[in-house]
């Protein structure tokens, strides 16, 4: 077989067109042939004396074959060569001489050719590459030239061999067929196998040698990516790519990862956990707590589950309750702690019945589940039960919260809280009257009759009367 020959083929594919889903696709396999023409009463050492001689010598079969082409299309191409080209009418094909003898003379020819049958180019007969070639042996093809016919009469008979070869990024199946590397893998020359792209490459045509790099900052989830819309951000250490959300996470409770650009983390060891959401080492892994127990956030201690969860002994950390339900304590080891339903903001939960029970006078509860109701600052209280938020403690003194409804004529009185109500007077300052709610000035309709109104120092009002009229309001005559 002439497998020295597949070093001379052309190592390119055209772009193939697949129909349909399959990523399968093949194609015929080239095949070449080699044809052998001896010459067993050649002059040898003339031959040596011709210069240029096997320059001559392949012009002269080149031409012999090229006549025999224009009869018979026996001669093939690459899958890029048209039927004009120099592949097509025999130009590419190569051309040895070897003395084999005193006076035996070998002349090789390596050519890519049809496959058979063969078509004849002015009639519609067919025949094979090697009877047509045996039948221009015997027509004198191979002494058509004054250089060739210096070898004398060749030997009826030629030697005739042929294999089928694949281009690089094809593997030969069937013995004379190509499957051409699929999307996602390339062909590897060394080891003659189509391989799977790389991490941070990928391949979205058939037939390559080599895989197509992932733009800037981006790699692949795995290995025979095949198209580009599939590099992803590199996510870093610590991280891995989600393929469902299509972000980085963190490895969490998955385990750790050292590395960058990674699509999944490494576990832990058995019996630990990490202590980071992410985590980056194996020192990272740390044993895990016993039940009720999950280790601190810088991962030092162990440290009680908090109200509302519950860890087994094979749990990694602590898990929360069900909606709506909570656990009585710290540290709960099993699910049917959580029996105990969640307070709302504004009660707490009473221990001795497991109900749920409103915040009294001057305390309030501002977050579910409460166990204590949270104190009122100093000077303030709250005006009901139940209070929710801390903005529902009011001042005790509303005179000096300005909480009170006093008239801005009248000075208000503050007054000790009765049963958790506020108490407070209102009195109308000095030179006006009222009921400290509404204040006029005392001198308005005060004095009759035309009399005049003063005040003194005090507040405190005066009359003077129009001549005629006297008394306290110039209510009398004189």
């Amino acid at each position: 077989m002439i497998r020295y020959l597949q070093l001379a083929l052309i190592p390119c594919f055209l772009a193939v067109h697949v129909v349909g889903d399959s990523n399968e696709v093949t194609v015929p396999a080239v095949r070449v042939v080699r044809l052998q023409v001896d010459y067993r009463n050649a002059s040898v050492s003339d031959l040596q004396k011709i210069h240029k001689w096997n320059a001559i010598m392949r012009n002269s079969v080149l031409a012999s074959l090229k006549f025999i082409n224009k009869h018979w299309l026996i001669c093939g191409g690459s899958p890029s060569d048209t039927p004009t080209s120099s592949n097509a009418d025999c130009g590419k094909a190569q051309v040895t001489g070897e003395i084999v003898g005193d006076r035996h003379y070998r002349i090789n020819v390596t050519l890519i050719a049809e496959r058979d049958p063969v078509k004849n180019a002015k009639v519609g007969a067919t025949s094979t590459v090697y009877a047509v070639a045996h039948i221009g042996l015997k027509g004198g093809i191979f002494q058509y030239t004054n250089a060739l016919k210096t070898l004398g009469k060749p030997e009826p008979k030629l030697a005739f061999d042929e294999a089928f070869f694949c281009y690089r990024g094809a593997t030969l199946v069937d013995t004379d067929k190509c499957r051409l590397c699929t999307p996602g893998t390339m062909y590897d020359e060394v080891d003659e196998k189509c391989v799977p792209c790389p991490r941070g490459e990928f391949q979205d045509e058939h037939g390559r040698t080599t895989c197509k790099t992932c733009p800037d900052s981006t790699t692949t989830v795995g290995t025979g990516t095949q198209k580009k819309e599939q590099c992803v951000h590199v996510c870093p250490s610590g991280y891995f790519y989600d393929t469902s959300s299509k972000m980085c996470e963190t490895c969490g409770l998955r385990g750790y990862q050292p590395k960058s650009g990674q699509d999944r983390c490494i576990p832990c060891p058995d019996g630990t956990v990490p202590i980071y959401q992410n985590s980056t080492t194996i020192g990272h892994c740390l044993d895990k707590c016993r039940a009720g127990m999950q280790r601190s956030s810088d991962g030092s201690t162990c440290e009680p589950c908090p109200i509302g969860s519950f860890k087994s002994a094979d749990d990694m950390v602590c898990m929360m309750c069900p909606t709506g339900r909570t656990t009585l304590s710290k540290a709960s080891k099993a699910l049917s702690a959580c029996h105990i339903k969640i307070c709302f903001p504004g009660t707490i939960l009473d221990h001795s019945t497991f109900k749920c029970e409103p915040c009294d006078f001057g305390t309030y509860m501002d977050e579910y589940d409460g166990r204590i109701c949270k104190t009122c600052p100093v000077s303030t209280t709250t005006y009901q039960q139940g209070a929710n938020t801390a903005k529902m403690c009011e001042w005790t003194n509303q005179c000096k919260a300005s909480t009170h409804n006093c008239h801005w004529l009248a000075a208000c009185i503050d007054l000790p809280d009765e049963n958790h109500k506020k108490m407070y007077s209102c009195k109308c300052k000095p030179g006006f009257v009222g009921n400290g709610f509404h204040c006029v000035d005392a001198c308005e309709g005060f004095c009759l009759n035309g009399g005049s109104c003063l005040k003194t120092g005090r507040g405190e009002t005066k009359c003077l009367c129009a001549s005629g009229f006297a008394g306290k309001r110039c209510q009398a005559t004189e």
